[in-house]
């Protein structure tokens, strides 16, 4: 796998060559003007982001494991394929639940809860998904209360 320089040189090059900007894919990524520019120059933040990360991929049109130096969940449980759309759906609900009670998870115990979350819900619809996931994390919640 690449360094995490190399893979910020990769991505101003792709960038460069598909005649867009730092400020532009920024945006489009949620993030703001300067964020793709402070994680190429300055190498801040050191990693991406998931949710970064996979909308960077489909707007540079690579496979989203090139912009990682770290190897990405694979399938779970022999489930096979992995549906990306669930897999999002559970990174962004892990995410905004880290986010709102300014937590923090190491990232192997934070690609573990994403990995067992959608183990639970890969054969769901994505609004029966949603729901399941939610009350997941309140349950993952209650439980380190406990503990």
């Amino acid at each position: 796998m690449e360094s995490t320089e190399e893979i910020r040189k990769k991505i101003a090059r792709l960038i460069n060559e598909r005649g867009l900007n730092f400020a532009g894919v920024s945006l489009a990524i949620g993030k703001n003007i300067a964020y793709i520019q402070q994680f190429v120059k300055n190498g801040s933040p050191r990693r991406l982001g998931e949710i970064e990360r996979r909308k960077l991929a489909q707007i540079l049109r690579v496979d989203e494991q090139e912009l990682t130096d770290l190897p990405l969940l694979a399938p779970v449980n022999g489930a096979g394929v992995i549906n990306p759309e669930s897999l999002s759906l559970v990174i962004e609900c892990v995410e905004n639940w880290l986010d709102s009670r300014q937590a923090k998870l190491s990232p192997h115990d934070k690609a573990e809860l994403i990995r067992l979350l959608y183990a639970k819900i890969c054969n769901e619809t994505m609004e029966t998904a949603a729901e399941k996931v939610k009350d997941y994390i309140d349950i993952y919640e209650e439980l380190k209360k406990v503990n």
